[in-house]
């Protein structure tokens, strides 16, 4: 199993660009990257069935699970960067649920 480490840059008001770096072997390879976006339009599904802030981010935490997957093609651990990563869209997307 690969052990992934998400590496954020400067978060922007509507979306966070990731690095996906690979540390399976104690070696940093750069694997990739993602972007999250989280403007009000991409939770308008969330909000329009009445979801709370906290499906919202088991929404986001299944997508950053689901991708690593289909992108890597293998099953991995997110040893670091997960927390930070749902830290960032929690902060910016919770006013749209108040």
């Amino acid at each position: 199993m690969k052990k992934i480490k998400l590496v954020m840059e400067k978060p922007f008001p509507t979306n966070v660009d990731i690095s996906i770096i690979d540390v399976t072997e104690g070696k940093e390879k750069r694997r990739g990257g993602l972007t999250a976006e989280y403007a009000k339009i991409d939770l308008k599904p969330i909000l329009d069935r009445g979801g709370s802030l906290e499906d919202a981010l088991k929404e986001y935490e299944d997508w950053i699970d689901r991708t690593l997957r289909r992108h890597l093609l293998d099953e991995c651990e997110i040893v670091e960067g997960k927390d930070e990563l749902i830290r960032i869209i929690r902060d910016r997307i919770e006013k749209y649920f108040r």
